[in-house]
């Protein structure tokens, strides 16, 4: 039984139903309604709330360093995400020319060697590869696990004010170049939307003696030095850090913080995803770490209360694409309610 429902599963007393338009900051409109919106039966078809495990994907890299991450969910115009299990160096030099890419480390350590330096990352570390920048991973461990987001637009940091969410000086690491760095022939993977292309390099084209000019492009950053902004016991919507400037793609620190629970709602333009990243606590009926939910955009759903003592952590990424699961989502997939975000009645 969802909460303030009653034995019919309708609604103990009237409550707003929330439609929104540009996520959270958009046009909104508020109807109040008898009966709980978020509850349904049964659904057919491919536009459904689901959830899984990242650890519970087959990633072709797990077994093979030639392959590249397993997409797991993907849009018509280039948004993809997918997963790394990734257990040995890559053998080869990438470059995506196809967009930005933001990885997101669930569990385990690696490496990331890049274009302008080399940087070491843990749990819960977010790093920034933006397009057509050349980089390969070393794990550093036999438990790495990474979620990793392509946007075809360019993201930027996008915090609501230039000072509160992140401090920049003392959070956001960058990369170091190695001038010492000794490399020879070295195969080079390009991505593009049709596959990938295979040069045979004469050199590494990783390698280089340092940066002279311009911006370092390459970052990273943990999500517990992100903080969520808080509205106090009234509450609010969360906001983002990262997004692409037409904000197609938007980022969100999704952690416990006070004020009551989001209201039911029906977002119209942005299929959202949440991460839950890691406890002590629970967001809903979500405790397990690794567990992606995804709600896709215009499906009514409530979104268990932030408030919880104990803290968790999670990511919320909102994209305009709409989403499908791939063949190596579906069979691990799970259709959830979304009052608290569990498995669905159906399920049995």
């Amino acid at each position: 039984m969802v909460e303030g429902s009653n034995a019919h599963g309708t609604a103990a007393a009237p409550r707003p139903h929330l439609w929104s338009r540009d996520g959270f900051v958009g046009a909104n409109a508020v109807a109040m309604r008898n009966d709980y919106t978020p509850t349904y039966h049964s659904v057919k078809g491919p536009h459904a709330p689901h959830r899984f495990n990242l650890l519970d994907i087959q990633a072709a890299d797990q077994t093979s360093p030639e392959a590249l991450p397993t997409p797991v969910l993907t849009g018509r115009n280039g948004i993809e995400l997918a997963v790394s299990h990734r257990r040995a160096a890559m053998p080869f030099a990438l470059r995506n020319t196809e967009g930005d890419e933001l990885h997101f480390i669930q569990t385990g350590t690696a490496r990331f060697i890049t274009d302008f330096g080399t940087i070491e990352v843990g749990a819960l570390d977010l790093v920034l590869i933006p397009r057509a920048i050349t980089y390969r991973i070393e794990p550093l461990c036999d438990a790495f696990t990474s979620l990793i987001l392509t946007s075809p637009a360019p993201l930027r940091f996008d915090t609501p004010a230039p000072f509160g969410m992140i401090n920049f000086s003392r959070s956001v690491r960058h990369p170091i170049i190695d001038a010492q760095a000794t490399a020879g022939p070295t195969k080079l993977v390009l991505r593009t939307f049709d596959g990938t292309t295979e040069f045979d390099m004469a050199y590494d084209p990783i390698r280089a003696l340092g940066q002279v000019g311009g911006i370092q492009p390459v970052w990273a950053l943990n999500l517990r030095d992100i903080a969520p902004v808080s509205y106090g016991v009234r509450g609010g919507p969360p906001a983002q850090f990262l997004s692409t400037e037409d904000t197609g793609v938007m980022c969100f620190p999704l952690g416990a913080r006070p004020g009551p629970r989001p209201p039911v709602h029906v977002n119209a333009d942005y299929d959202e995803l949440m991460l839950f990243a890691e406890g002590p606590g629970a967001w809903g009926r979500i405790n397990e770490p690794g567990t992606l939910t995804w709600v896709p955009k215009g499906v009514t759903h409530h979104g268990p209360t932030e408030d919880v003592p104990e803290g968790y952590q999670g990511l919320l990424i909102e994209l305009r694409q709409t989403l499908r699961l791939t063949d190596s989502a579906q069979p691990v997939a799970k259709l959830i309610e979304t009052s608290e975000y569990g498995p669905h009645e159906s399920l049995g």
